[in-house]
């Protein structure tokens, strides 16, 4: 039994997602593994029990205080389940006693569902690796660490819980970012809650090699397919006024600051623009490579860093009530956050694992929810030859995720293995 007097701090960027989360906009996101052996669920309830001890901010439930929402932690046994045949499966975030992520199990597949409050997909990953090399360890297999990732058995460092962004918040030029509304996919939602899920698996070393060749990142052609997918549903929507096409990638904050925290981390920017009708894919692939490398710079990111702290420091705002602060947030973020985005594309790259891990690993996965607003997202994880692409769905029409995938197909003829969930059938 957890001591009730402990309490856990939300960080900077998670203190939005209590705010703007509701039916339609989950703020969840998914990771999971496949493995090459079955789950034994008796043997991941032990791993995940582990695990949880070592991240203890991640064993907690949703709290409203007086000026801010807090973490406190969670006082009942962890319950490890089947996995459902649907993504984003807790849809009140506050209900007394629930848990802010969920572990599942399918045949081979781990996989750990999270609420945005907890922490950000970098750091998600990490509880992943722990919860499989534990799993591993557990199964009997002589798999270690190797400096590689965090053992569930090690002593847990206080700075994985630390919120970075205070930590390296220093006063200087703010900047907001000026904002239109965007570009959207539309169709018709899901009458059940509910994601339809695509996943693509791709030959990294062949993306990676086409990627070089056209002087560019996987990331940025991911993005540019993208981008000029939307652009042949504007030509054929025939909009007298055009609205931007704009791509949010996040970026991890970590490889610009020594890191060691566990919770949110991660900054996001906007590529794209209004483009014109008649651009080819190369030149929108320039553009964005372009816009990508100037807008993860450090010299970009940190005003707009400043810009949120300074908004959270005023002190005026320090001690409005939660009511009050709750409907200044959330009417902000529904006219500047997700109106000025199109789609969201989050790459977490290459998954490191210890060497040994590899005979029992085939791949991971990593799924971000849709909303109404933006009912498509994609998401992108690597591990060995095997680079993944997951698009999430809210609405029936699946004409966007054809048509990006044959584009893949007949202009560069990447070799693809599809698979899903089948959800809406």
């Amino acid at each position: 039994m957890k001591s009730p007097s402990q309490w856990f701090r939300i960080d900077h960027a998670g203190k939005l997602f209590p705010v703007v989360s509701n039916r339609m906009r989950s703020s969840y996101f998914r990771q999971a593994v496949e493995l090459t052996i079955p789950i034994q669920p008796e043997l991941l309830k032990q791993a995940a029990t582990l695990t949880l001890k070592r991240f203890p901010h991640f064993d907690t439930r949703l709290k409203k205080g007086v000026f801010w929402n807090y973490l406190e932690p969670q006082n009942k046994p962890f319950k490890v389940k089947l996995e459902p045949n649907t993504f984003g499966s807790i849809t009140n975030p506050f209900h007394y006693g629930k848990h802010l992520l969920n572990i599942y199990y399918y045949e081979n597949r781990i996989s750990v569902e999270y609420f945005h409050v907890l922490t950000d997909g970098r750091a998600g990953m990490e509880f992943l690796k722990t919860l499989t090399l534990t799993y591993l360890q557990l199964s009997g297999f002589d798999v270690q660490s190797e400096g590689l990732l965090r053992d569930a058995l090690e002593p847990r460092d206080l700075q994985e819980q630390e919120d970075s962004f205070s930590k390296m918040y220093k006063p200087g030029k703010a900047m907001w970012l000026p904002s239109q509304k965007a570009y959207h996919l539309e169709g018709t939602i899901f009458k059940t809650i509910g994601h339809h899920l695509t996943h693509l698996t791709f030959s990294l070393s062949e993306v990676l090699a086409l990627s070089r060749k056209l002087n560019t990142t996987i990331t940025a052609f991911y993005a540019s397919v993208l981008a000029y997918v939307m652009l042949q549903k504007q030509k054929v929507d025939g909009e007298k006024i055009r609205k931007p096409i704009i791509i949010s990638v996040p970026v991890d904050m970590r490889k610009y600051f020594p890191s060691m925290t566990m919770k949110n981390f991660v900054m996001t920017i906007g590529v794209g623009k209004v483009f014109d009708l008649d651009s080819t894919f190369e030149s929108i692939l320039e553009e964005i490579t372009l816009q990508l490398k100037t807008g993860q710079s450090l010299e970009k990111l940190a005003p707009q860093i400043r810009a949120n702290m300074k908004a959270e420091k005023i002190l005026v705002l320090r001690f409005v009530p939660l009511f009050f602060k709750n409907l200044l947030i959330k009417s902000v973020y529904n006219k500047i956050g997700e109106p000025a985005l199109s789609i969201t594309l989050s790459n977490l790259g290459k998954v490191v694992m210890p060497e040994k891990t590899f005979p029992y690993i085939d791949h991971f996965e990593f799924i971000l929810s849709s909303t109404y607003l933006i009912p498509i997202n994609m998401a992108i994880a690597s591990f060995n030859d095997a680079l993944v692409v997951s698009f999430s769905r809210l609405i029936l029409e699946q004409d966007f995720i054809v048509q990006c995938i044959d584009f893949l197909v007949k202009t560069y003829q990447l070799h693809i293995v599809a698979s899903g969930n089948g959800w809406e059938q």
